[in-house]
């Protein structure tokens, strides 16, 4: 399978072609949580809650092991641009190890640590028993997810985003077959309940991250396993660290200003926290496409970047906003109609449905602005200025969407003003970033 002339090729055609795989993966990764959740289900209340709580815990991981590899991939892409194929696999191979390490440290860590963490977060009784059991067969997948982020990032920096989706989905099959039979005993084993849930996943971890070390050294002639690449490079783990520090500091903020808001709901009672839920669920299927694009354009970024090809960069954001703008116009439309619909899906609850109207009727005017902020963000991020990016997610999420939204809300006593103070946040979000891009400071970053 060719890699995708990202340097070269026509810019709205690559652009889809490069994203599409993309949007699917976040889909797959999105099916994880969900097919975990049905089977988990089965074992009752206490058990759901347990899965949750473990979630939470295991998003700390995912934003570590995420931001690391976003960061490696933009050094790599950066390197694929300047035509230094050594410099990118050196690079690799460094982030490869370093990522494996990190993976088992700091699973080690939590496993150690999982009861004080339990009980700085309340967690108590059954919830706490069923947490440790599936958390304790989870953890040891983390360092293997440690390498399927990585291995993605590696492949996806060289130009090719269809292979990540085939790891990925390989990873979902396994999940949804070892899950059930280990958890209810199936084919003749021995049920373990939610223990066997956790397994399954570090199982179909495990299988999948081998499957992509396969594909990188196999299919990918730049990525060679040597002596030298295997040393401890200070420099390129210096540079590997500079960025994925950060990165991992911005996918930690979303999360914050997620659960704050889910707080600042709860203040309205039960029905509205229900409403944020199931709104964020909507709105995180449509913003698959936004996502898929923007890590199509931090790739694109940093292979331009690069190659020295700040004009071609533009055209692409451009060509980013135009594609999004067309598509997310449809999906509002959609859901702007279909609100009640829509929440019908997810419940059956006459006042949580009407509020999911409501809140999808606010929702979808910060669709395209969301968009916007993503691209030019991710421009910005790809160039290798991830601490610009940062202050633009910081300044829009901590200190004006968190805190304007309870302000507001508080002032007003109107469970509406959380979801009209999230969409200025998202309007300020694009302006700011668009802003950014236009000043251009981020060209003149040195990788």
């Amino acid at each position: 399978m060719k890699q995708i002339d990202l340097l070269n090729g026509p810019i709205d055609s690559t652009l889809r072609r490069f994203a599409a795989p993309l949007a699917i993966s976040f889909v797959v990764n999105l099916l994880y949580a969900w097919i975990d959740l049905f089977f988990v289900s089965k074992l009752g209340p206490s058990a759901v809650a347990a899965l949750g709580i473990s979630e939470r815990i295991w998003f700390f991981t995912f934003a570590v092991g995420s931001g690391f590899a976003v960061g490696s991939g933009i050094i790599i892409a950066r390197r694929v641009g300047e035509g230094q194929p050594e410099s990118a696999a050196n690079t690799a191979m460094q982030s490869i190890v370093l990522m494996f390490i990190m993976g088992v440290v700091l699973a080690g860590l939590l496993f150690i640590f999982l009861d004080n963490i339990q009980y700085l977060l309340g967690i108590k009784g059954d919830v706490a028993v069923l947490s440790r059991y599936y958390f304790t067969s989870f953890i040891w997948g983390v360092p293997f997810n440690f390498l399927i982020f990585q291995i993605n990032a590696i492949i996806r920096s060289a130009g090719n985003s269809a292979y990540p989706m085939y790891i990925l989905l390989l990873s979902n099959v396994i999940n949804v077959i070892l899950t059930p039979i280990l958890m209810f005993g199936y084919l003749g084993t021995e049920p373990m309940g939610i223990y066997g849930a956790g397994l399954g996943t570090s199982l179909s971890y495990l299988t999948a991250s081998m499957f992509g070390l396969f594909i990188m050294f196999k299919k990918f002639k730049i990525f060679r396993v040597n002596i030298r690449t295997l040393k401890p490079d200070p420099e390129v783990l210096k540079l590997i660290s500079r960025l994925g520090i950060p990165a991992s500091v911005q996918l930690m903020a979303v999360s914050i200003t997620s659960m704050g808001l889910a707080a600042n709901a709860n203040l309205f009672g039960t029905e509205i926290l229900s409403t944020y839920i199931i709104g964020l669920r909507v709105d995180m299927m449509v913003s698959m496409s936004i996502l898929a694009v923007g890590a199509a354009v931090e790739i694109i970024s940093g292979q331009n970047m690069g190659a020295g090809n700040i004009d071609r960069i533009i055209l692409y954001k451009r060509s980013a906003i135009k594609q999004l703008t067309i598509l997310l116009l449809i999906f509002g439309i959609l859901v702007f109609i279909l609100g009640d619909k829509i929440g019908s899906l997810f419940t059956d609850d006459a006042g949580i449905i009407y509020e999911v109207s409501i809140y999808l009727k606010f929702a979808v005017f910060g669709y395209i602005p969301f968009a916007i902020g993503i691209v030019c963000i991710r421009i910005i991020s790809g160039a290798g200025d991830y601490m610009g990016s940062l202050k633009i997610v910081f300044f829009s999420l901590i200190l004006l969407q968190l805190p304007g939204a309870y302000i507001f809300s508080s002032l007003t006593g109107n469970r509406i003003s959380i979801w009209v103070s999230t969409l200025i946040s998202m309007v300020f979000f694009s302006i700011y970033g668009y802003l950014q891009v236009k000043k251009k400071t981020w060209v003149s970053m040195k990788l």
